[in-house]
C-alpha cells in the first residue's frame, strides 16, 4: 500500500468524524467547535495532498503501511458505532476521541518509521509524525479557545456570592 494513501485515509476519517458531529449537533457552540476542527483537519489534509503530488514520482509502497491499513482507527470506530455517535452528538468532549486516535496514529507512525527500511518512506513518516504533533497542538488550542468562556473560578472571597 502507498504510504501517503494510508496517511490520507486516516485524515479523511477524522475529517468525516468532525463533519458528522457538526452536522448532527443542535448546540451552536458545539457546531462551531466541530466546524473549526473540521476546517483545521481539511487544511491539514490539503497539505498532505500537496505533499502527495510533490512526491508522486517516487515509490512509497510499504509492507508496514499495508499491514497498518487494515487496522480500524478511532475515528472510523466512532463513526461506525451508532450508540457512540449518538452519545457524542451533544458532548463537548467528543473531540477527545479524535485526540486519542491522533495519539495512537502518531505512536503507530513513529514505530513504522523506526522499523521501515526505505529512506524515503522513513523520512515521510518522520515528517508526518512531526506534522501530526503540531496539528494535535492546534486541535487542543482550538478546543481551549472555544471552551475558555465556560471556564472560570468562583470564590466567595472575591464577592462572587452568587453564581454568574
Amino acid at each position: 500500500m502507498n504510504t501517503l494513501e494510508f496517511l490520507s485515509s486516516f485524515e479523511n476519517d477524522c475529517l468525516g468524524f468532525y463533519r458528522t458531529l457538526a452536522a448532527e449537533t443542535a448546540d451552536p457552540e458545539l457546531k462551531e467547535l466541530y466546524g473549526l476542527l473540521a476546517d483545521s483537519r481539511k487544511r491539514h489534509l490539503d497539505m498532505l495532498e500537496t505533499r502527495k503530488d510533490a512526491v508522486r514520482s517516487g515509490n512509497l509502497t510499504s509492507e508496514l503501511a499495508e499491514r497498518a491499513g487494515h487496522v480500524i482507527n478511532g475515528c472510523r470506530i466512532a463513526l461506525s458505532t451508532k450508540d457512540l455517535a449518538r452519545e457524542m452528538r451533544n458532548d463537548p468532549d467528543a473531540y477527545e476521541h479524535v485526540v486519542h486516535a491522533e495519539g495512537e496514529m502518531i505512536r503507530l507512525c513513529e514505530g513504522m518509521a523506526k522499523a521501515e527500511e526505505g529512506e524515503k518512506i522513513k523520512a515521510l513518516l518522520n515528517w508526518f509524525v512531526k506534522d501530526e504533533k503540531q496539528h494535535l497542538e492546534e486541535i487542543e488550542g482550538i478546543y481551549e479557545f472555544v471552551e475558555a468562556p465556560r471556564c472560570y473560578l468562583e470564590w466567595g472571597e472575591f464577592s462572587n456570592l452568587r453564581t454568574l
